[in-house]
């Protein structure tokens, strides 16, 4: 008896590990609660030098990063050596972050 038990699980747990391993590896994108796919559209999670900030919306990538709105739209970019360009983009991700989900990046096209 103990032996059916233990084969049992023996190939519960080779059945189950066969599972993981045949299974698709999942693509990490997109991120954060709005799904918001970034530069990294399409691309799987170890393909993508960029990384996400905890809700999606910020991609950075050596000093350099791209604001996208809560609905996918890009908003603007910022990097470490630019402060006034920077400080105009995190006031308008302060207010992307705050409000509902809009197009705000639509709104800005082609001002930041």
């Amino acid at each position: 008896m103990k032996s059916t038990v233990k084969y049992l699980l023996t190939g519960a747990a080779a059945t189950a590990a066969l599972t993981l391993a045949g299974a698709p590896q999942a693509i990490a994108y997109p991120v954060g609660p709005w799904g918001v796919e970034g530069p990294c559209a399409g691309i799987e999670a170890g393909q993508c030098p960029s990384s996400p900030s905890e809700d999606g919306l910020t991609w950075s990538y050596k000093g350099h990063s791209s604001h996208y709105d809560k609905m996918g739209n890009y908003v603007c970019n910022t990097n470490q050596w630019d402060a006034l360009p920077s400080a105009y983009c995190n006031a308008v991700m302060t207010l992307v972050r705050a409000l509902p989900p809009m197009p705000i990046g639509g709104l800005l096209a082609g001002q930041s």
